[in-house]
This record gives structure tokens, sequence and C-alpha cells, in this order.
């Protein structure tokens, strides 16, 4: 099934994101600065001091993907359709006009924040659980 996206404003990424994909909790005692905590999974959360170097490039990479997905903002336009997306899968909160939407290749919508955390944990869309990937990711491309 394919999906059509209408009235969609396109944002280009920014290098710096507004919400970090990783959280910094603690802070260097000399320094102060805050360390990023990385979480794997749920119920584990790992110092970005205590990652292996592999760790830290898989982790960076899968961010520079993130980010270039196309964000856009949510816009239901003035037609009432019963098959239009209502709401986020993964937060189950209804979109409301004006909120930040990320788009995955499959057509796929979801809040940035949600989906972000989502990717960082698993690049797949958890509607249909397609792959995210960067072969997918060059359906976005412009010429």
């Amino acid at each position: 099934m394919k999906y059509q996206v209408h009235n969609a404003v396109f944002v280009l990424p920014t290098i710096s994101p507004e919400t970090p994909l990783v959280e910094e909790k603690t802070t260097r005692a000399a320094d102060h600065t805050p360390i990023p905590v990385y979480h794997p999974t749920p119920s584990q959360a790992r110092l970005a001091t205590q990652l292996t170097e592999e760790e830290q490039i898989r982790i960076a990479q899968r961010i520079g993907l993130i980010q270039h997905l196309p964000k856009g903002i949510f816009d239901p336009g003035s037609e009432p359709s019963e098959k239009k997306i209502k709401e986020c899968v993964i937060c189950m909160l209804d979109f409301v006009y004006g909120d930040p939407i990320r788009f995955l290749p499959c057509l796929h919508i979801y809040h940035v924040n949600c989906i972000d955390d989502w990717l960082m944990r698993s690049f797949t869309c958890p509607s249909c659980m397609e792959p995210v990937d960067a072969a997918l990711l060059s359906s976005y491309e412009t010429n």
C-alpha cells in the first residue's frame, strides 16, 4: 500500500539536533562537562567513556543516518478522512497541527523525538518493520 504525503513542510536537517539522541547526566569532575549516556536497551545505560571505539563509531553513523531522514510539520489538511494518520504509534498521542514529524522511507510518520529514540535502538520502522538503512535513504535524494 502506498501513501502520499500532502501539506508537509520539509525542513533540512540541522548539524546540531534539537534534542540529543543521547542523554547527558553525569559530569566530569575536572571540567564539569556533561558525559553523554547511551541507552543500548531500555534497562541498560552506559557512559560514553565506557563505550568501545567501534560502538562510538556505530552510534555516530546511526545518528548521521537519522539526521538525514526528512522532517516536516504535521498538517492534517482540511479534508477529514478515516484513512489519515492520526496518532504516533510509538507514544500513542494524536498528532497536533505543527508537531515536528519525521518521514521514514516507507512513508510512515512519527514525532521526531519518538522515532529518533526508536531508531537509536532498532533501525526498522515500528509500523511495518521495513529496514531503515542507507540504501533506502537514497529514495529521498533529489537530482
